[in-house]
């Protein structure tokens, strides 16, 4: 992010306050407001995990702009005239191009929406721009990355880009299942969630029990495993995405699950201790190991005593040790390529 922080200054004479800063991590974001200067800034990020690190982040800092954490960037009102959208090189593809699309919604007619990205050459925003937008300048190839600037005229469709799939396990119903950009398994049945809902069912999930799926994505594994706890049993969603929890309540909906909570925090609050009779958890391992701690901490203290905890990893000489710090004693099981531990509270 430092390069997009150094290739900023090719398009800062173009900004026009109100301003709109599209997603970034906390201090590349914070350094971009400070950058800024004292003008009206809105900082959008879909994670209030993520807003709650900006907020701390910019009072650290002395600075001043609003941060709002929201499933779309349309969901904001159209009262910008400038949106800046910090892609790293890094970040999700398709998200790129979802959040220049939904850009042009939050302009002001006239308003300009600036993408900066880290690559030296990149054709994909330029492409983008130009299909959302009808037009795109852009800078001049450098190491610092490129940046690509557009004009909003005229009023577009919303356009959503979801993408559906089915999934089953064992011998249970079929389900489908609606995805967004930016939320995990976009578009597909994650193998690891497969793999661990295959042993939660064999270890045996009983009606009656309730479950809490930990970091819910799209709900996929939850809705799953709702079944399995009928008649009687309840399922609780949990996650710090907005787009994520928005799509895991439309999709329990979809699924007929009736007997559910969702519930969006930044950690694991508004639980109740010794709550729940299973856990289950797929973390992102590939982004921060600190969420599969907090999994690992959080479902100890929420567990009735004698409840299961089921983790999928692909790190298992890693995580085991910090499993059995907890639980102690630790099933591993090997299922589909992934290690599927399970803790006993």
């Amino acid at each position: 992010m430092k390069t997009l922080l150094e290739l900023f200054p090719v398009v800062q004479s173009r900004v026009v306050p109100p301003v709109l800063i599209v997603l970034g991590s906390p201090w590349p974001v914070t350094q971009l407001v400070r950058e800024l200067g004292d003008v009206p800034i809105t900082c959008f990020q879909m994670d209030v995990f993520q807003a709650k690190r900006l907020r701390e982040k910019l009072i650290e800092n002395e600075l001043k702009a609003e941060v709002v954490a929201a499933p779309d960037l349309w969901d904001l009102p159209a009262t910008f005239k400038t949106a800046i959208f910090p892609a790293s090189a890094y970040s999700d593809f398709e998200l790129k191009l979802d959040m220049v699309e939904q850009g042009f919604h939050v302009l002001e007619e006239g308003g300009l929406f600036i993408s900066l990205s880290e690559y030296e050459k990149d054709s994909l925003f330029a492409k983008r721009h130009k299909k959302v937008f009808g037009k795109c300048s852009e800078s001049p190839t450098s190491e610092h990355g490129m940046a690509f600037w557009s004009v909003k005229t005229g009023e577009q469709k919303r356009r959503r880009h979801a993408l559906n799939f089915h999934a089953r396990i064992a011998d249970g119903a079929s389900m489908n299942f609606e995805t967004y950009p930016g939320t995990f398994s976009y578009g597909r049945m994650d193998d690891g969630a497969r793999a661990m809902l295959e042993v939660a069912h064999s270890l045996g999930v009983k009606p009656g029990d309730k479950v809490l799926d930990m970091g819910c994505g799209n709900g996929s594994v939850g809705c799953l495993a709702y079944p399995w706890t009928q008649p009687g049993g309840h399922v609780t969603f949990i996650d710090s995405h907005c787009r994520a929890t928005e799509l895991t309540t439309l999709n329990a909906k979809t699924n007929g699950c009736g007997h559910v909570s969702v519930i969006l925090d930044s950690a694991l609050q508004g639980l109740d201790e010794a709550s729940f009779d299973v856990c289950l958890a797929n973390p992102p391992y590939y982004a921060n190991s600190e969420v599969a701690r907090m999994f690992i901490d959080g479902a100890r203290e929420l567990l009735k005593p004698g409840g299961r905890f089921f983790l999928v990893t692909k790190m298992p000489v890693q995580t085991i040790p910090e499993v059995v710090e907890i639980f102690g004693d630790v099933e591993s099981i090997e299922n589909r390529g992934y290690t599927i531990l399970v803790g006993t509270a």
